[in-house]
This record gives structure tokens, sequence and C-alpha cells, in this order.
């Protein structure tokens, strides 16, 4: 990767390397939390190995850009929002990579009225996350029209959407949570404190996402 060489054209690009990089993160989502309804915990630890190694390459690519963005005023964006942008992106990678820590530490029981549901909130958190990636893919066309014209309410309408679906990823968290401790009886305590975890590391992906979207939302009303 030619990060110096890319920051000549625009910082985008890299961010849009660095989203598509965490973005591998969050495809393993779906497959780890498929191996541990299903029991399956070998898959569950090659699959969480991946999404640390994964993690670990999006790291790679935050700290190449880190250290080769200019302080230069002719930047086509403040280097602070640039600067923004990355963390939030590595917020996704790094809340990726918590859920496949957490689902390696132990194989625990799955209520069976719980696993569509946890299917379900998986599949709306990995939504917003693929939402996220969409509006960073789109940045370097809305730099190019100088961020006017239809390409920024497209984009809004992105972000718009994006603050939609997190809400509802919001709400499918909580109402897993309160099943989960309203069948407490049915865990003991290391894993109803390990369920309540994942839960909210697997939303922490979504808000991530959010988050992104919401400083995207703050350049471009600049």
């Amino acid at each position: 990767m030619k990060i110096f060489d890319i920051f000549r054209k625009s910082p985008f690009q890299s961010l849009q390397e660095m989203m598509n990089s965490g973005n591998e993160c969050v495809k393993l989502i779906t497959p780890i939390f498929d191996a541990f309804l299903s029991g399956k915990e070998e898959e569950v630890q090659r699959l969480a190995e991946e999404i640390s190694d994964k993690e670990y390459e999006t790291d790679i690519i935050k700290n190449e850009i880190r250290s080769s963005l200019p302080n230069s005023i002719f930047m086509s964006v403040a280097r602070g929002d640039v600067l923004e942008i990355i963390t939030s992106i590595d917020a996704i990678a790094d809340a990726a990579e918590d859920v496949g820590v957490l689902l390696s530490f132990k194989m625990i029981k799955v209520p069976s009225g719980l696993v569509e549901k946890v299917k379900y909130f998986v599949e709306k958190v990995i939504d917003v996350a693929n939402l996220s990636k969409t509006v960073v893919d789109e940045l370097e066309t809305l730099r190019e029209s100088s961020f006017a014209g239809p390409e920024t309410k497209h984009i809004t309408e992105l972000l718009d959407k994006l603050n939609q679906e997190e809400h509802k990823t919001d709400k499918l968290g909580y109402e897993i949570s309160k099943i989960i401790l309203n069948t407490s009886e049915q865990f003991n305590f290391a894993d109803l404190w390990l369920w309540l975890k994942i839960i909210q590391a697997t939303s922490d992906v979504a808000n991530a996402a959010e988050k992104l979207g919401n400083r995207i939302r703050l350049i471009i009303s600049k």
C-alpha cells in the first residue's frame, strides 16, 4: 500500500482501504455466532483468531495512515476530521474483535427461544456496519463534488438510514438482554455475565458504526 502516494491525492482513499480491512472483521461475526450457537467450539476458536488477525491488519493500516498524515493546509478536509474517522473505523474493528474474544471464552447454554432472536440481532448489527462502509466508500465521490449537490443529499439519506437501523439494534439488544435476565435461573453467574457481555459487545459494533456516521455528518455539514 502506497500510503504516501495516496495522501497526495485524497485522504478518503486511505480511509476506504482501512474501512475495507475493518469490514473483514465484521464479516466474520455472523459465522462465529453461527458456530457458537451450534456448539462448534473448534470453529469458534478458529474464527476468533481470524478476526483478531484481521483486526491487527486494520491496526497496521491505521498506524500507516496516522504516521503519513500531513499537517498541510492543502488537505481536502481538516486533519482532525480524518483522525476522528480513523478512530471510529478502528472502534468498529475493535468491537468485532471483542465479540470474537468473548465468544471464544467458553461454550455456554443457549436457551432454545433465544437462538433466532440472536441471529436476527446479529444480522441487523451487520446491516448497520455495512451501511457505514457504504458511506465511507462514497466519500471520495463526495469530495470530488466539493461536498455539494446530489451526492451530499445521497450521503445524508444513507446517514439517516444508518441512525434508524442502529436504533433498531439497540432495541433488539435490550430485548435479548431482558430475556436472558428473566431466565437467569437457567445460568450460573459466570454464564449470565458472559451472555450480557456478548450482547453488549455486539451492540458496540453498531454503536461504533453510528458514531462513524455522525462524524461524517459533521464533516459534510461544515
